[in-house]
């Protein structure tokens, strides 16, 4: 812990000293965001340690005890960071630790960026206080921007820190705990600098391929059964996602007025809401329920196409070689240091073989 605070201290020194010079609302910005890992590390426990202790309750204790064995596995099985994240707890007395702001011009889905010190230029703009969050929303919302707002569980330092799990974490269930530890962990891996796209979906991918990989290990298979029959429901949600995209793209590239364009707006995403409810109806349960009943906008559309844009290229990266995880991550870390739009048309061709 000494030496984790003293990391963070040496850190913040560059933080405060580089916001001085960028602006008072910058200014504001890191310092919430200082306060706000601050208070992470502070709370950190070592799992190890609680464990240890007689005041836990048996569901504590197994989840605690669950967690430290994803951890081995993430290390042993899927080759992920050797590190001291997830072997700590933090209870933040919240229901989650950030709230995540998406945000996209009225007639337009790509979002709009935000560059931070450190992790370079994101699609999202996170803050650890929900009041600043929903203030920093409104002001968007007011001039005229579509705006996703959610809160999030878990977030990954990168490496900076020894990433606790959180309390806001231990209401999920085992697998939901994996999916979100391995995605994290996958950021510590590889992660390039302005390319949100690339690195959630990445994530995203590792943390599926993590999870299955676990599910097999399992004695029982209908849990694994009931996994891939999730993912099944997912991939039919994104292409949904990905087909509305595509007609909304088409609608704000037309030369047609302002008011015609807002009521055709409107129209493609009750039509996509209504071919959700029919793609449902052949399903046993209603996993997006809560995503469509807040309403659908381009920000929350955007939201989703950061986290699944390449996945299925991943996919079939992964594939081609054989779903060998170590031949995985060398070819993703070559295609890594090609520029941007080099890296977009390989993945997109789902090349295994390509120079930058």
């Amino acid at each position: 812990m000494i030496t984790q605070q003293a990391n963070y201290y040496r850190n913040i020194v560059l933080l405060l000293f580089t916001a001085l010079i960028s602006g008072c609302s910058t200014i504001n910005y890191y310092t919430q965001s200082i306060q706000g890992q601050f208070e992470v590390i502070q709370k950190s426990q070592s799992i190890n340690l609680l464990l240890g202790e007689n005041n836990l309750s048996n569901s504590q204790r197994e989840r605690l005890e669950t967690i430290l064995e994803l951890r081995k596995f993430s290390t042993d099985q899927l080759g992920l960071p050797n590190n001291n994240s997830y072997l700590s707890y933090a209870d933040l007395g919240r229901d989650y630790v950030i709230w995540n702001i998406f945000a996209t011009e009225e007639f337009s889905l790509s979002p709009i960026k935000w560059c931070y010190l450190i992790v370079g230029c994101l699609d999202y703009r996170g803050y650890f206080s929900e009041s600043e969050a929903k203030q920093h929303a409104m002001k968007l919302k007011e001039q005229g921007h579509d705006i996703y707002l959610g809160g999030v569980s878990a977030y990954s330092t990168l490496g900076w820190f020894d990433d606790p799990v959180l309390n806001t974490m231990l209401r999920w269930s085992d697998i939901q705990l994996a999916t979100v530890m391995f995605h994290e962990l996958a950021h510590q891996q590889i992660y390039i600098k302005n390319d949100t796209k690339f690195n959630e979906s990445y994530a995203e991918v590792v943390a599926t391929i993590g999870v299955t990989k676990w599910l097999e290990q399992s004695a029982d298979n209908n849990v694994l059964s009931k996994y891939m029959q999730s993912q099944t429901q997912e991939k039919q949600f994104i292409s949904l996602v990905m087909e509305y995209k595509a007609l909304l793209s088409k609608l704000y590239l037309s030369e047609i007025g302002k008011e015609l364009m807002r009521s055709q707006k409107e129209l493609i995403f009750k039509q996509m809401k209504d071919k959700y409810n029919n793609l449902k109806s052949h399903w046993k349960n209603d996993p997006y329920s809560q995503w469509f009943s807040t309403g659908l906008n381009n920000a929350k559309l955007s939201a989703i196409v950061t986290y699944q844009q390449y996945a299925s290229s991943f996919i079939g990266i992964f594939d081609k070689l054989d779903r060998d995880l170590e031949r995985f991550y060398s070819l993703i870390k070559s295609l890594s240091e090609c520029k941007q739009m080099k890296r977009n048309e390989i993945l997109i061709a789902k090349e295994i073989k390509f120079e930058c």
